[in-house]
Formats: structure tokens, C-alpha cells, sequence
């Protein structure tokens, strides 16, 4: 299945999902793919994640943690069709920080400092 196709379908039930699964399978299938997502890709995600919030209150608590983690698998459920295994693992791994830290991408601020 290709990459449109997917999206399309999922548009149709979550487009929230939709456009982390989007955002997200440009990351990890990008021939130089950087260490951290852009704030865009992070943002995409976080907004599906937000949707997810059993408390609905944003913060990082650890009911908050755990559903922002579960739906992080979401996304990566979601992307079976069009990522190989290498692929998925990354794209869960990065999913896995930005559950924890909404903050993953490099902000423009830091200066190339590395988390």
C-alpha cells in the first residue's frame, strides 16, 4: 500500500491520526533521516496524542504518560502497511520521546545543542 492511500483511508476515520501517521512516515522514510523530528512532524503527533488525554488537562502525569504512550502505538499500528521493520522500530522509538517530551524536535533557539 502506498503512503496516499493510507492516509486517505485513515482521514476518513481520524484526521488527527491521519496526519501524525503522515507526518511521521515522511520522517522515517526520509533518505537522510535527521536524529530528531521537525517541530512540525513533533506537533502533528502531540495533537493526536492531546486527543488521547484521558484527563484532557495536558499534563505529563502518569495516567497522561501511559495513554500518550498507548496512542503513540496508534500511530505506529497505523503505519504497518507502508514501513518495513526497521522503519517501525525507529518510527516507535521517536514516538516513545515525544510521548514523554513534547518538546523532541531541536527548537531553532538552541543553537545545535543536543538533548
Amino acid at each position: 500500500m502506498r503512503k496516499e492511500e493510507l492516509i486517505e483511508q485513515l482521514q476518513e476515520r481520524d484526521p488527527l491520526l491521519a496526519n501524525a501517521v503522515s507526518h511521521m512516515v515522511t520522517y522515517v522514510q526520509n533518505r537522510y533521516l535527521s536524529t530528531f523530528p521537525s517541530k512540525e512532524q513533533t506537533e502533528a503527533v502531540n495533537d493526536y496524542l492531546r486527543s488521547a488525554h484521558a484527563d484532557g488537562d495536558g499534563s505529563m502525569s502518569e495516567r497522561n504518560c501511559e495513554h500518550r504512550r498507548i496512542a503513540s502505538q496508534n500511530i505506529t499500528i497505523a503505519s504497518i502497511r507502508v514501513l518495513d521493520s526497521r522503519q517501525l522500530d525507529r518510527l516507535q522509538n521517536v514516538l516513545d520521546h515525544i510521548a514523554y517530551d513534547k518538546e523532541y524536535y531541536i527548537p531553532e533557539r538552541d543553537c545545535g545543542m543536543h538533548r
